[in-house]
Parts: structure tokens; C-alpha cells; sequence
């Protein structure tokens, strides 16, 4: 919606939001998407239209996960790990934190969170808002790297989506969107006739922390099933040890 009433301000002319249904639990939707029916003139306008989406979403999705948790309780991690049916939902920086600092302090190997079903819609929210918040192609990321750093992010975009693609070490569906991104998305935005021309510096900045909002929300490991949590990989070792530490601080 946020994309589609910026489009609105600006005279665009676009759809009304279609929201894209995903039949699995928990998941249920990856959120929805306008048809800009005219091309955008500028910059200023792509940025605008870009980052209002993810805007829109955190604004929803950060109070439910804040007060789901404040719902949710502590359950021993073994009772997780011996129910095959159980779904344990990955965590990002912004979860571990906020599960720490309203359900905690806790030992994650010792304990882990039941969370409520708010607490759930907040993490689907934020998960579709980090999957948007990727910087590529026609991604609402892509649209405000874009805007930011204008033609010259052509330089190293390759590079970065080739550190993206690494992701597949945590968990293979990243794989899945590696290539939906390639062939479908395109890993390169495409060109606004004023890129030339930087955006002014309050854009910027907020272009930028948006950008900087994604290492905190991103689950490298989305989902796993309770049969799954007993077999972490090596990255997931690595994520893990890198949790121990965060928590230790």
C-alpha cells in the first residue's frame, strides 16, 4: 500500500495492490505488488515509490512482533527438538534481541521461545520485508541502491549478488531466490533518465539506514522443521557461534 499511495502522490498512474497468497504455513503471503502503468521521471520519484513499501511494513510489523513476544513463553529446547511437527522459526539480529530483552535473559540452548500467533504475522512481516529489502533489480531495495548511488552501482552489483548467492551455505531456498532474481527479477535496475542526479541528503541518509535495517531483520535460516534443528550445517555453526557472542556482549 505504501508504494501505491506514493505513486498516487506523484500523479503515477498505478494499480491497486495485488497480494501474492504463498499456500504454506506460516508464511501465507510474500506480501503485494503495484503496476507502475507509466514510466517513473525521476530519481526523487523511484526513491519514494522504493522505500515507502518497507516503511509501511516495519511500521506494522515491529509492534506485532514486540507484543506477540510480550505473549509468547519459554519452552524447553527439547521438547522442540524431539516433535518432527514443530516449525522453528529463524531469527535475525532484531528477533534474538527482542526475545532476549522482553522473555530474557535466557539460554537459547537451553531454552526457546513458543511464540504467540502475532508474534508469528510480525516475523512473516519482517521476513518478506528483508526478502523486499534486497538490492537488486525492481526490489524495492534495488530501488532505493539505485537511487542512492544512481548508475555507477553497476560497478559492483554483480559482486554483491555473488555474496548474496553464499547464502545457500545457511539455508538452500536462497538458492531458489538466487535464481528468481537473475533470470526473473534481474540482479541490475533498470535505467531512470535522471541518474545522473543525486538525491538530496535527507534521501540519502534514509535510503541508507533502510538498507542498513536489512543486516538487522535478515534470518539467514528462515524455517526448519523440529527434526531439522538437530543437524545444523556449518554456517548454521557459524551463525550460531556468532549469536553465543552477540549475547554474550
Amino acid at each position: 500500500m505504501g508504494h501505491f499511495l506514493a505513486a498516487r502522490y506523484y500523479r503515477i498512474k498505478a494499480t491497486w495492490p495485488y497480494f501474492i497468497p504463498i499456500p504454506l504455513a506460516p508464511i501465507g503471503t510474500m506480501g503485494a505488488v503495484i503496476r507502475i502503468l507509466e514510466p517513473i521521471r525521476n530519481k526523487k520519484q523511484l526513491f519514494d515509490i522504493g522505500i515507502w513499501g518497507p516503511l509501511m511494513s516495519l511500521i506494522l510489523s515491529v509492534p506485532c512482533y514486540i507484543v506477540g513476544i510480550y505473549l509468547s513463553s519459554l519452552v524447553p529446547v527439547d521438547s522442540v527438538r524431539e516433535n518432527p511437527g514443530i516449525i522453528s522459526f529463524g531469527e535475525s539480529i532484531f528477533t534474538i534481541t527482542m526475545n532476549q530483552w522482553i522473555l530474557g535473559p535466557f539460554d537459547p540452548t537451553a531454552q526457546d521461545v513458543w511464540i504467540h500467533p502475532l508474534a508469528q504475522a510480525g516475523w512473516v512481516g519482517l521476513l518478506v520485508t528483508a526478502i523486499n529489502l534486497l538490492p537488486f533489480g525492481q526490489l524495492d531495495g534495488g530501488h532505493v541502491i539505485y537511487s542512492v548511488f544512481g548508475e555507477r552501482y553497476r560497478n559492483w552489483i554483480y559482486y554483491l549478488f555473488t555474496v548474496f548467492l553464499l547464502l545457500c551455505l545457511w539455508n538452500f531456498s536462497w538458492l531458489l531466490w538466487g535464481f528468481l532474481i537473475y533470470f526473473i527479477i534481474k540482479v541490475e535496475h533498470p535505467f531512470v533518465p535522471d541518474s545522473a542526479v543525486p538525491l538530496d541528503r535527507i534521501r540519502k541518509i534514509g535510503g541508507l539506514l533502510i538498507l542498513f535495517t536489512l543486516i538487522f531483520i535478515f534470518v539467514p535460516s528462515p524455517i526448519q522443521l523440529g527434526t531439522d534443528i538437530n543437524r545444523p550445517g556449518l554456517a548454521e555453526e557459524v551463525w550460531i557461534s556468532l549469536k553465543s557472542v552477540y549475547l554474550d556482549l
